[in-house]
């Protein structure tokens, strides 16, 4: 099982990790070539700041689950300090357990944005608007899978082993 777990976790890295990054250099093109036709041609692609935009908000959300992935987030440690070291990992799969319950009101809120605005369209890319707004429902349930990931793994291991895979 955690052999699985550990494959699952360096396969979600990976795959997180190159999504965002093909976000970031497709907006860098997009943005740049934008910049170059308005200063050579004087005109730019009507599309390209919103979905300049919207890579940006798909890359946040494969971004946020690799990050998650590799402990690299943004944390709390005053109360893992003050904890006993038999108590660390039970607190670090609780955060995993709320940020599971995160990811799972992502998903919703996705569910019901789209369900309220996803028969729009964008008026500069032509493009159903839900295309773009899945992005939270992606998200959210990348998130919510990293966090399943991590709570298994921080479980699985012994108490002295470290998560990282």
């Amino acid at each position: 099982m955690s052999h699985l777990l550990a494959r699952l976790h360096r396969g979600l890295i990976l795959f997180n990790g190159s999504l965002a990054g093909l976000a970031m250099v497709l907006i860098f093109l997009l943005v740049a070539g934008n910049a170059f036709a308005r200063y050579t041609y004087g005109g730019s692609i009507t599309w390209g700041e919103d979905t300049a935009i919207y890579l940006m908000i798909y890359g946040l959300m494969f971004g946020m689950s690799w990050a998650y992935l590799q402990d690299k987030h943004i944390g709390f440690d005053l109360i893992r300090r003050l904890l006993p070291p038999r108590w660390v990992r039970w607190q670090a799969v609780a955060v995993d357990l709320m940020v599971l319950v995160i990811g799972i009101g992502l998903i919703l809120s996705a569910v019901e944005f789209i369900a309220a605005r996803g028969g729009r369209t964008s008026s500069s890319t032509g493009m159903p608007m839900w295309l773009f707004q899945a992005s939270m429902l992606i998200g959210g349930g990348l998130l919510s899978l990293s966090a399943l990931v991590m709570a298994g793994l921080r479980l699985s291991t012994q108490q002295g082993e470290e998560t990282s895979a």
